[in-house]
């Protein structure tokens, strides 16, 4: 699937929209897991046929009542599971034979429950794959489908029949705590048309439920609560996808800290890899990043409506000075511009306000202007139609015709092709009446001027993203794919070759075996950098196993030394010989590229020696891309200047090293099923148009124990 495709989206229909359910499992006690979906599909309105499966019982609830799936009378659309976690295999594949093709497993006790549960995993794995049954869970609490009213699961979140449907999805991966997240959001007046629970997903993920709301034009916003996944590349193929739709992905990820990630094995034996791989996935797609219920809440309202901005340049209009300089601290801190209005602007805008008001952004109009209407909503009309601005927040008192001020300003918004924000001047109490006469109009309003900034900075990355996506074509590779000439440990001349394989620079060199003759003359510029070749030892350094500056007379001695020094220091280490090179200058940038199993190939790119670990000033990014987004990571970085010609120093040359970093991640991407890591440390930016040459670089195969860094 290239970036941005529509995917083969798993057929969840029936599933999510079924017209014949089979509670297998059934109960007459509404209270238990079998008896409660029996009592909230009948009296919340589900219009389908509900078959209760229990061969202890003729009949639940005046419903006749199965002995088996294979007696019910049709092959039902979905089958809720309900039985001792050692039936549910057996129960799944008489499903299967039943021609059940979805089911839902409450049962708990398996993966997350030690090596007794990953037996029983083992023989559902089984049954799932030989019945062709699609399944969600186990250990999960089921699914709402509120616009069609259908209740299918059991505990806090299925007992209330006033849900209201809304266009938010919600997938978690822990039932309890999606209901919370719902019934919060409930009382903010955020509805949502589905919850799913997802559990241990034995089969289903939430990323095949991603995958199916990305294509469902009625949603504007996908909620995730995650803990963890095992396909970290299909996470970012949707992300892509988010993009190239438009809709956002909310992700609330957690088990991002040790204890975290233990504690996520224990609920849901969701394991999850380090936070910096999602936080690089979430940096490249369609995602916002949820830290708690109040950014799904703020996110949700944000993206009701379908205005995106252009750019991140904000209007602040208030009617106290004080609150707007509050949002524009924070609108710094959020990365959002404030720009100057247009003098015409300003000048159509001093006909209208008092002569004491400010109208440099953020713009205060004065509380003596709230008073008045139409006036207050022609002033903020003619702030949101300034050619500068892309969003505007508006923070006011609304005088005293509150209602008459709100329908005002929802009239104009809906004439602007801008997002408009407002923060709730009053209490939520107060302000409940015109907030909602807003929000019908697709003005987002927040009970405080933070959570509006919040908002703002989650459109404008956002809608920043998408323009990029939209804007950018394949990425262009600078060298054909090669075989590469790889051995089962790689040294650095090995891994040099493979360099320049790809067409990357590296000194000039000469390779002298450990017992060899030192030649008389070696065909170099001195003086020259001299260093050990052996595939057994990572730090070179730390043996005394590289020696810079060496004249020619200095040779044999500097060998001789080298050599007694190292065999010392490292005793065990298999010797091959020497390395004489010519030294290089510039800057010293390290590249370094890793294979995780879970997201595939990144590209780390800060600055080298040891300045890379002392300051952890590095950016990272996934292969493979082109020379323009090797700038950008480049120019993210914080030592940036130094390579910009810093204090009347030479302009690097930032192109060549933009290309480096780009060959390198087509390198790993192209053979990320043999290397595990690659590290260039350090890469020598020479002045601009000197080009830069890599002085040090290992590469680490997959299954085997070489070195991974100088």
């Amino acid at each position: 699937m290239t970036a941005g495709q529509a995917p083969a989206v798993p057929d969840l229909g029936k599933l999510l929209s079924p017209g014949s359910i089979a509670v297998i499992g059934a109960s007459p006690e509404a209270r238990r897991p079998g008896g409660h979906p029996l009592v909230s599909l009948r009296d919340y309105g589900f219009g389908g046929r509900i078959y209760p499966v229990n061969p202890r019982h003729r009949e639940i609830n005046g419903m006749r009542c199965f002995a088996n799936a294979k007696d019910l009378p049709e092959a039902c659309d979905l089958a809720i599971v309900a039985v001792p976690a050692a039936e549910v295999p057996a129960v799944i594949g008489d499903c299967g034979r039943a021609g059940i093709r979805n089911a839902i497993v409450f049962s708990a006790g398996f993966s997350e429950a030690g090596a007794e549960g990953l037996a029983l995993q083992s023989h559902l794995d089984t049954a799932i794959r030989d019945s062709g049954v699609r399944v969600v869970g186990p250990n999960c609490v089921g699914l709402l489908n509120l616009k069609e009213r259908v209740f299918s699961g059991f505990g806090a979140a299925f007992r209330n029949p006033q849900w209201k449907p809304g266009p938010v999805a919600l997938i978690s991966q822990s039932g309890g705590f999606a209901y919370s997240i719902m019934a919060f959001c409930q009382e903010q007046g955020i509805g949502m048309d589905y919850m799913v629970s997802t559990g241990n997903e034995a089969d289903l993920t939430a990323l095949d439920f991603i995958e199916y709301f990305l294509e469902k034009d009625e949603i504007s916003l996908i909620a995730v609560y995650l803990e963890g996944l095992k396909d970290g590349r299909r996470l970012r193929a949707l992300g892509q996808r988010a993009l190239a739709v438009g809709k956002p992905i909310g992700v609330w990820k957690v088990g991002n800290t040790e204890t975290g990630r233990k504690a996520a094995v224990s609920h849901t034996a969701n394991l999850t890899e380090d936070y910096d791989f999602y936080l690089d996935a979430f940096r490249e797609g369609g995602f916002i990043e949820l830290r708690e219920v109040y950014d799904l809440i703020d996110a949700a309202k944000a993206f009701r409506s379908k205005r995106r901005p252009a750019g991140r340049k904000i209007a602040i209009v208030t009617t106290s000075g004080g609150a707007g300089v509050l949002i524009a601290d924070r609108c710094e801190e959020a990365g959002l511009m404030l720009p100057a209005l247009t003098n015409e602007t300003t000048s159509e805008l001093s006909k209208l306000v008092p002569p004491f008001a400010s109208l440099a952004n953020p713009i205060d109009l004065t509380a003596a202007l709230a008073q008045t209407e139409p006036q207050f909503t022609k002033a903020t009309g003619l702030v949101a139609a300034d050619p500068n601005v892309d969003l505007l927040i508006i923070r006011s008192y609304p005088g005293r015709d509150v209602s008459t001020w709100a329908a005002g300003i929802a009239g104009a918004a809906k004439e602007f092709a801008k997002p408009v924000l407002v923060s709730l001047s009053g209490t939520p109490g107060q302000s409940a009446e015109w907030s909602r006469t807003l929000d019908d109009a697709g003005v987002a309003c927040y009970e405080a001027p933070t959570r509006a900034v919040s908002a703002a900075a989650m459109l404008c990355g956002f809608s920043e993203r998408e323009r990029v996506f939209r804007a950018k074509g394949a990425p262009v590779r600078l060298a054909p794919r090669h075989a590469l000439p790889l051995k089962a440990v790689m040294d650095e001349l090995d891994s040099k070759r493979v360099l320049e394989t790809y067409g990357i620079d590296v000194p000039r060199r000469v390779f002298i075996p450990v017992n060899g003759v030192i030649p008389d003359e070696v065909g170099l510029r001195y003086p020259l950098a001299v260093k050990i070749v052996s595939p057994d030892i990572v730090h070179k350094t730390e043996v005394g196993g590289v020696r810079v500056g060496v004249g020619s007379g200095e040779l044999p001695r500097v060998l001789g030394e080298m050599k007694e020094q190292v065999m010392r220091a490292a005793p065990d280490a298999t010797l091959k010989g020497f390395l004489l090179e010519e030294m290089a200058s510039g800057v010293e940038i390290l590249v370094g590229a890793l294979v995780n199993p879970v997201f595939g190939p990144l590209i780390t790119v800060g600055f080298g020696g040891i300045q890379v670990e002392l300051f952890r000033d590095v950016a990272r990014r996934y292969a493979p891309f082109g020379t323009d987004a090797a700038r950008e990571l480049v120019l993210g970085l914080k030592g940036a200047p130094l390579l910009q010609g810093f204090r009347g120093s030479p302009q690097s040359d930032i192109q060549a090293l933009c290309e480096v970093i780009s060959k390198v991640s087509w390198i790993v991407s192209d053979h990320e099923d043999t290397i595990a890591e690659l590290e260039i440390n350090p890469l020598m930016v020479g002045p601009e148009g000197q080009g830069v040459r890599a002085v040090d670089a290992v590469i680490r195969l997959r299954g085997n124990g070489s070195p991974s860094a100088q």
